[in-house]
Protein backbone atom coordinates (compact mmCIF):
# COMPACT_ATOMS: atom_id res chain seq x y z
CA UNK A 1 0.00 0.00 0.00
CA UNK A 2 2.57 2.44 -0.99
CA UNK A 3 0.86 4.70 -2.76
CA UNK A 4 -1.76 5.19 0.92
CA UNK A 5 -4.86 5.53 -1.04
CA UNK A 6 -7.72 3.09 0.33
CA UNK A 7 -8.43 0.38 -1.26
CA UNK A 8 -11.53 -1.24 -2.46
CA UNK A 9 -13.12 -3.06 0.65
CA UNK A 10 -16.12 -5.90 0.85
CA UNK A 11 -17.90 -6.51 3.77
CA UNK A 12 -19.98 -10.36 3.41
CA UNK A 13 -22.06 -11.31 6.82
CA UNK A 14 -23.95 -13.94 8.25
CA UNK A 15 -26.49 -14.20 10.77
CA UNK A 16 -27.49 -16.80 12.71
CA UNK A 17 -29.54 -18.72 14.95
CA UNK A 18 -26.47 -20.09 17.00
CA UNK A 19 -25.02 -18.13 19.65
CA UNK A 20 -21.53 -16.89 19.53
CA UNK A 21 -18.92 -19.49 21.03
CA UNK A 22 -20.37 -22.17 18.77
CA UNK A 23 -19.87 -20.15 15.82
CA UNK A 24 -16.74 -18.95 17.41
CA UNK A 25 -15.52 -22.51 17.66
CA UNK A 26 -16.57 -23.48 14.44
CA UNK A 27 -14.60 -20.77 12.60
CA UNK A 28 -11.40 -21.21 14.73
CA UNK A 29 -11.59 -25.11 13.53
CA UNK A 30 -10.42 -23.98 10.02
CA UNK A 31 -10.48 -27.78 8.52
CA UNK A 32 -13.89 -28.32 9.80
CA UNK A 33 -14.77 -24.15 8.02
CA UNK A 34 -13.13 -24.26 4.67
CA UNK A 35 -14.43 -28.06 4.29
CA UNK A 36 -17.90 -27.41 5.20
CA UNK A 37 -17.80 -24.45 2.85
CA UNK A 38 -16.52 -26.80 0.42
CA UNK A 39 -13.77 -23.97 -0.55
CA UNK A 40 -10.60 -26.34 -0.38
CA UNK A 41 -9.77 -29.65 0.57
CA UNK A 42 -7.02 -31.77 2.26
CA UNK A 43 -6.53 -29.14 4.98
CA UNK A 44 -4.19 -29.63 7.28
CA UNK A 45 -2.36 -27.39 10.04
CA UNK A 46 1.41 -26.98 9.81
CA UNK A 47 4.17 -26.79 12.70
CA UNK A 48 4.63 -23.53 12.04
CA UNK A 49 1.02 -22.41 12.97
CA UNK A 50 -0.20 -21.97 9.06
CA UNK A 51 -2.66 -24.66 7.77
CA UNK A 52 -2.28 -25.71 4.35
CA UNK A 53 -4.81 -26.84 1.58
CA UNK A 54 -5.75 -26.57 -1.67
CA UNK A 55 -8.59 -24.19 -2.65
CA UNK A 56 -10.97 -24.18 -5.21
CA UNK A 57 -9.80 -21.14 -6.73
CA UNK A 58 -6.19 -19.99 -5.47
CA UNK A 59 -5.10 -23.76 -5.70
CA UNK A 60 -2.14 -24.55 -2.93
CA UNK A 61 -2.90 -21.81 -0.37
CA UNK A 62 -2.46 -21.84 2.98
CA UNK A 63 -4.04 -19.30 6.44
CA UNK A 64 -3.06 -18.14 9.62
CA UNK A 65 -5.27 -16.85 12.46
CA UNK A 66 -4.89 -14.38 14.56
CA UNK A 67 -7.42 -15.38 17.52
CA UNK A 68 -8.95 -13.10 20.07
CA UNK A 69 -11.60 -15.09 21.60
CA UNK A 70 -13.15 -13.03 24.15
CA UNK A 71 -13.85 -9.93 21.51
CA UNK A 72 -15.10 -12.43 18.83
CA UNK A 73 -11.64 -11.80 16.64
CA UNK A 74 -11.15 -14.26 13.89
CA UNK A 75 -8.94 -12.50 12.09
CA UNK A 76 -6.72 -14.48 9.61
CA UNK A 77 -4.10 -14.03 6.59
CA UNK A 78 -4.78 -15.91 3.43
CA UNK A 79 -1.66 -16.98 0.93
CA UNK A 80 -2.61 -18.34 -2.53
CA UNK A 81 -2.65 -17.77 -6.30
CA UNK A 82 0.31 -15.28 -5.92
CA UNK A 83 -1.88 -12.76 -3.77
CA UNK A 84 -1.92 -12.41 0.16
CA UNK A 85 -4.51 -10.97 2.48
CA UNK A 86 -5.30 -10.07 5.83
CA UNK A 87 -9.37 -10.65 6.14
CA UNK A 88 -10.70 -8.79 9.24
CA UNK A 89 -13.42 -11.19 10.89
CA UNK A 90 -15.82 -10.58 13.89
CA UNK A 91 -18.21 -12.85 15.69
CA UNK A 92 -21.08 -10.85 17.28
CA UNK A 93 -23.60 -11.63 19.82
CA UNK A 94 -27.26 -10.94 17.89
CA UNK A 95 -30.11 -11.61 20.33
CA UNK A 96 -30.51 -15.37 20.33
CA UNK A 97 -28.17 -15.76 17.55
CA UNK A 98 -24.89 -14.27 16.19
CA UNK A 99 -23.67 -12.33 13.44
CA UNK A 100 -20.31 -12.73 11.47
CA UNK A 101 -18.98 -9.82 9.54
CA UNK A 102 -15.59 -10.55 6.98
CA UNK A 103 -13.55 -7.19 6.23
CA UNK A 104 -11.72 -7.90 2.91
CA UNK A 105 -9.65 -5.35 1.55
CA UNK A 106 -8.30 -5.49 -2.16
CA UNK A 107 -5.06 -6.78 -1.83
CA UNK A 108 -1.95 -6.31 -4.36
CA UNK A 109 -2.29 -8.03 -7.96
CA UNK A 110 -5.93 -7.72 -8.06
CA UNK A 111 -8.13 -4.82 -9.89
CA UNK A 112 -11.24 -3.87 -8.18
CA UNK A 113 -13.33 -5.86 -10.77
CA UNK A 114 -11.00 -8.79 -9.49
CA UNK A 115 -11.36 -8.65 -6.08
CA UNK A 116 -15.16 -8.09 -6.89
CA UNK A 117 -14.95 -11.09 -9.25
CA UNK A 118 -12.74 -13.38 -6.19
CA UNK A 119 -15.17 -13.19 -3.46
CA UNK A 120 -18.32 -14.05 -5.87
CA UNK A 121 -18.40 -17.24 -4.66
CA UNK A 122 -17.95 -16.67 -0.70
CA UNK A 123 -21.37 -16.25 -0.76
CA UNK A 124 -21.53 -19.78 -1.83
CA UNK A 125 -19.44 -20.73 1.56
CA UNK A 126 -21.52 -18.71 3.77
CA UNK A 127 -25.04 -20.46 2.66
CA UNK A 128 -23.08 -23.76 3.71
CA UNK A 129 -21.66 -22.62 6.92
CA UNK A 130 -25.53 -21.35 7.66
CA UNK A 131 -26.69 -24.58 6.79
CA UNK A 132 -24.42 -26.69 9.45
CA UNK A 133 -24.61 -23.97 11.89
CA UNK A 134 -28.78 -23.26 12.45
CA UNK A 135 -30.27 -25.45 14.41
CA UNK A 136 -32.88 -27.93 11.82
Amino acid sequence: MEDGEPRKVIVKQMTVRAEVKRVYLFFQDVKKSMETGRAARNVMKADDGWWTFDHATAGKAKLRHTLVREAGIIDHVFSGGGLEWTVYVRVIPNNGGSTTTWTFIRPDGLTDEQFTNQLTSFDNEIEFWKQELEPS
